[in-house]
C-alpha cells in the first residue's frame, strides 16, 4: 500500500513538474535601486499558462541585479523590473543631456529607466513643411538614464517611485542613453529646424 502511495505521489510530482514553471518572486517588498540578494527572492511554481515573457526562472538570473522599480511581496520579477545593463555606459552608449530647446515638451510622468521613442517635427509643421512624418520615429526604445528637477534631484512619485500621476518634482533635465552617432543625428536635425517629442 505504501509503495502504491509513493508511486502515486511520484507521478503527481512528475505531472506537476510538467504543468508548472519555476518563477522568481519577491519574498517581501523590494525598493527601487536595491541590489537583489538571495534573501529577497524565492521560487514559486506557476502554472505554465500563466507564465509571461520576461519572467525569470532561476535565482541566479536575478541575484546581483538592481531593481528599476518597487517590487511588491509575492510579485514576480521580470526583465522590466531590474536593470539589464541598459543604463551602464558602454563602449558605444553614453549618457547625453538633451537641452530643453530641443524638446517640444517634457512629460511630467517620465521616470528614470523608461524606454522612449523619439519623433521629430518642425515648428512650421502646420504649414506642411515637415518632411519627417510623426508616424516615423527617429529612434525607438531609448533608455532614460536620468530625469531630474532644477536642483539636480531625480524626479520620483509623491507616494512611491512608481507614482506617475503625482510627481514630487517637475522634470527639468533629461539624459538619454545614446550612441555618439545618434546624438549627432539629433543635433543635426535640431540645427535643421526640427524639435523632438518623446513618447513611451
Amino acid at each position: 500500500m505504501l509503495f502504491v502511495l509513493a508511486v502515486v505521489a511520484n507521478q503527481f510530482d512528475l505531472l506537476k513538474g510538467m504543468t508548472t514553471t519555476p518563477v522568481v518572486m519577491a519574498k517581501s517588498t523590494i525598493e527601487k535601486d536595491t541590489i537583489i540578494t538571495e534573501d529577497h527572492i524565492w521560487i514559486h511554481k506557476m502554472p505554465k499558462e500563466m507564465v509571461q515573457e520576461g519572467m525569470f526562472t532561476h535565482l541566479d538570473q536575478v541575484v546581483g541585479k538592481t531593481t528599476t522599480q518597487i517590487i511588491y511581496t509575492n510579485q514576480y520579477i521580470s526583465t522590466t523590473s531590474v536593470d539589464q545593463s541598459v543604463l551602464r555606459p558602454t563602449a558605444e552608449h553614453e549618457f547625453f543631456p538633451i537641452p530643453d530647446s530641443w524638446l517640444v515638451e517634457k512629460q511630467g510622468t517620465l521616470r528614470r529607466y523608461d524606454l522612449v521613442n523619439l519623433a521629430a517635427i518642425t515648428l512650421e509643421a502646420s504649414e506642411g513643411i515637415n518632411t519627417r512624418p510623426m508616424t516615423e520615429y527617429i529612434f525607438e526604445q531609448v533608455p532614460v538614464a536620468f530625469i531630474k528637477n532644477s536642483r539636480n534631484e531625480e524626479v520620483t512619485g509623491v507616494t512611491h517611485d512608481n507614482d506617475r500621476l503625482n510627481g514630487a518634482q517637475t522634470p527639468s533635465k533629461i539624459e538619454l542613453s545614446l550612441t555618439l552617432e545618434q546624438f549627432k543625428e539629433l543635433e543635426s536635425l535640431y540645427l535643421e529646424g526640427y524639435r523632438f517629442i518623446l513618447s513611451y
